[in-house]
């Protein structure tokens, strides 16, 4: 479980610095902090010492455009619960959602998503529970990861916001930000912020393939029942491939199975259901299998099943299988 307010360190952060030619053990070193920190993947640590690392790598680098470079180099991990949802998002702002509500339940940090006057998507990124402003270089790092994944997920690379707000007055020669933005530049803003329009935000995300991420886990797909003549059965189905990073609603289940959300409701309960304990079922399904099969904290778990906060998936869980979390963690390691 991570400590409130800690900040976790992107799975293949290290590979990515040897990739960019950058020594993680020089970032450590540099940084003061301990040489074995990036050996286990996902670790967490307090914003004070978070900006440390990422000052060190541009220090280490020599490097004014390494966030942006870092950024395009991690690889999306499916292992990480992120990756897991953003992935399964249909669109653009789908998966700008995914890291607004990520960031909002496991992190110190806000991505706030607003609509300005012109209908433009402005995208900030906010600090909450850090002391000091972030370093540019993570800044940079993070804008540049929504515009990276954007590009990937709809696998069009010329894919541009409409402006990049930054609140540094100034940038380093040769950081490379117009080069990777490819928009105009607005330095000393009120805000660090990256500004999509509607129609770009609406773009499918092409890696959107719930069968495959199902097949990523196994115990997922075990219990993820696959599509047949049952109504029932497809039910379950679309809840399953959409309960990543989301709460699955009724409207858009029966909008998904080409039903009107009374007609599908009157099939579950001509079966003796209802949609909300389909749904409870289907996460305590996903939830079990992620407990037992991975490395996944506790508030990922909570994050990926669509719960408001880790405390409402505790309770959840708890209702369901009559132990906490960490208790059926213990109960499936015994009986591995």
């Amino acid at each position: 479980m991570a400590a409130e307010g800690a900040c976790k360190i992107p799975i293949g952060l290290a590979a990515a610095l040897l990739d960019t030619g950058v020594s993680p053990a020089d970032v450590l070193a540099t940084a003061r902090l301990p040489s074995r920190l990036l050996d286990i993947p996902g670790r967490y640590m307090p914003p004070a010492d978070y900006f440390a690392l990422w000052r060190a790598i541009r220090s280490v680098s020599g490097d004014a455009g390494i966030g942006l470079r870092l950024a395009t180099a991690v690889k999306p991990e499916l292992t990480e619960p992120l990756f897991l949802a953003i992935l399964s998002a249909a669109d653009v702002a789908g998966a700008l959602a995914v890291v607004s509500r990520f960031k909002r339940l496991l992190e110190p940090q806000d991505l706030i998503i607003r609509a300005d006057h012109t209908g433009q998507v402005v995208v900030s990124y906010e600090w909450t529970q850090a002391e000091d402003a972030p370093p540019q270089v993570l800044v940079d790092a993070e804008l540049a990861f929504l515009v990276e994944v954007s590009r990937r997920g709809t696998r069009c690379p010329d894919l541009s916001p409409r402006e990049l707000s930054l609140r540094t007055p100034v940038l380093e020669e040769g950081a490379g930000h117009a080069a990777f933005f490819r928009c105009p530049i607005r330095l000393a803003a009120g805000q660090n912020a990256v500004v999509f329009t509607a129609d770009d935000t609406r773009r499918p995300f092409l890696t959107h393939n719930p069968q495959l991420l199902n097949a990523l886990i196994p115990h997922l797909q075990a219990n993820t029942p696959s599509n047949s003549a049952s109504v029932l059965a497809r039910v379950r189905s679309v809840i399953a491939e959409r309960v990543r990073g989301q709460r699955p609603t009724a409207p858009a289940v029966a909008r998904e199975l080409a039903m009107s959300t009374r007609a599908m409701q009157r099939v579950l309960n001509d079966h003796g259901t209802t949609f909300r304990r389909l749904l409870d079922e289907v996460r305590n399904e996903h939830a079990r299998g992620y407990l037992a099969s991975t490395s996944f904290s506790d508030g990922e778990v909570s994050f990926l099943l669509g719960f408001d906060d880790p405390n409402s998936f505790y309770r959840a869980f708890r209702s369901w299988n009559g132990m906490s979390p960490s208790e059926f963690r213990k109960h499936s390691s015994a009986g591995a």
